[in-house]
Formats: structure tokens, sequence, C-alpha cells
């Protein structure tokens, strides 16, 4: 009977050990689980500050894009438009050339 006692000693001795080790198990989880947790709302923090990001870079994109097509627009329309003045400038060279001459003849054409 002494030896059923203990055994039975032994088995409480090591329920007792594997209760304090689950313990100290569920605490390291525990503390495991609060940082993680505290690092899941430090993520979901800096994703929305990337989203605020991408969003503002997207903007700056968008109004860039417009801006250098309008730019494109207006360089082309100033090349269109230098390129006329450049022919009226030489058309109108090549008449006040021929009134020079024809002033130089004597009024003769």
């Amino acid at each position: 009977m002494a030896s059923l006692g203990a055994t039975a000693q032994n088995l409480v001795s090591e329920l007792v050990q594997n209760i304090e080790e689950m313990r100290e198990q569920r605490e390291r989880l525990r503390n495991e689980i609060i940082a993680e947790d505290e690092e899941k709302v430090r993520v979901e923090r800096e994703i929305e500050l990337l989203t605020d990001r991408l969003e503002k870079i997207n903007e700056f994109l968008a109004r860039g894009a417009a801006e250098k097509k309008e730019l494109e627009k207006t360089i082309v329309d100033t090349e269109n438009a230098r390129a006329k003045i450049a022919e009226s400038l030489k058309t109108l060279l090549n008449v006040l050339q021929k009134e020079n001459y024809y002033h130089a003849k004597g009024g003769k054409k």
C-alpha cells in the first residue's frame, strides 16, 4: 500500500509539474500574442501611411501626365506658329527684295 501511495504521490507531483509547465507555456504564448498584436497594429499603421503616400504619388503622376500632354501640345503649336512666321517672313523678304529691285530700276517692272 505504501508503494501505491508513493506512486500516487509521484503522479500528483508529475501532474503539478505538467500544470506548471502548461502555465509557463500559456504565459509565453500570451506574451507572443501581445507582441504579435502590437506588430499587427504597427504594420496596419505603416500600410495606412504607405497607402496615403501611394495615393499622393498617383495624384502627382496624373497631374504630371496631364501637364506633360499640355506642354507637348503647346510645343507643337508653337513650332507650327514659328514655321508659319518663318514662311511669312520669307515671303515678305521676297516681296521687299522685288520692291527694292523695282525701285532701284527707276520704277520700271
